[in-house]
């Protein structure tokens, strides 16, 4: 017969055996999961630590870049600012040079008191440059004064005679396209008196001048050169030598002006003494 009590007596000894045996098992399982996630979340403080550090490293070097870089360009602006101002400020002027006079006399009278020694006084020194244009020196000036004349003789005369004879010029300037040929010849007159006097006195030669070619160059295309042709045979020259030689002279007295011998040099000279002084 098998004796039950001992295998009931087996069985509840292995059952406590097995009991005794899987809760320390379990508890140092518990254990280990317990100091594993101890451990995982260090490391990810850790981690996080140093993640941190990092960009705070970071920002504080950007932070650094941008205010050397904002440091750089005030400096580059101010340095700008400096050079404009002093490229826009006027030249100092030279300080003036004090020259002493040599004493003529060892026992001269002693200055009074306050005043000041002539030989202590500043003396600035200037270099006046005077710029003399070759025809007002004499040889241009004679020149272009006896021109004038001559030429003023020849207009003058020509203007007193179409002002003294105005039916005549008037009907002279009503074969041309010119309008209101009556009102135009006392305007041509005129014109020629007053040409006429500038020249002679040397006053506005360059505007009497650009009248003279007007007036000449108006005889030539209106009257004289027309739709015909300007040469006759049989006849040396051709028609209007007069007045083309008078453009010529009236361009002459434009770009050069009426010399030394004028009004016009007198009006120059003044300007230059006034700039200089």
């Amino acid at each position: 017969m098998v004796d039950n009590r001992t295998d009931g007596y087996d069985e509840s000894s292995r059952d406590a055996w097995d009991a005794d045996t899987t809760e320390p098992a379990q508890e140092r399982t518990g254990a280990t999961a317990a100091t594993q996630v101890e451990a995982e979340r260090a490391e990810a403080e850790r981690t996080d630590a140093v993640y941190h550090d990092a960009s705070d490293e970071r920002v504080d070097a950007a932070r650094a870049q941008a205010d050397a870089e904002r440091e750089r360009l005030v400096a580059e602006r101010a340095a700008r600012r400096e050079a404009r101002l002093a490229a826009l400020a006027p030249a100092p002027e030279p300080e003036p040079q004090f020259h002493a006079a040599p004493a003529a006399d060892t026992a001269a009278a002693p200055v009074a008191a306050g005043a000041t020694a002539v030989s202590e006084l500043p003396v600035r020194t200037e270099t006046l440059t005077v710029i003399q244009r070759s025809n007002d020196k004499f040889a241009g000036s004679l020149g272009l004064f006896l021109l004038r004349l001559v030429v003023a003789a020849i207009v003058g005369i020509r203007g007193l005679y179409h002002l003294l004879n105005l039916p005549a010029t008037t009907e002279l300037i009503q074969n041309t396209v010119i309008p209101a040929p009556s009102i135009m010849a006392i305007m041509l007159g005129a014109a020629e008196v007053a040409i006429a006097i500038a020249l002679v006195f040397g006053l506005l030669t360059r505007v009497a001048g650009l009248g003279l070619m007007l007036v000449a160059g108006g005889a030539l295309g209106f009257v004289l050169w027309g739709p015909w042709s300007p040469f006759t045979a049989g006849q040396a020259g051709f028609t209007g030598e007069l007045e083309l030689l008078l453009v010529a002279v009236g361009l002459l007295f434009l770009l050069v002006g009426g010399g030394g011998w004028s009004v016009d040099h007198g009006f120059r000279a003044r300007r230059a003494d006034a700039r200089a002084a």
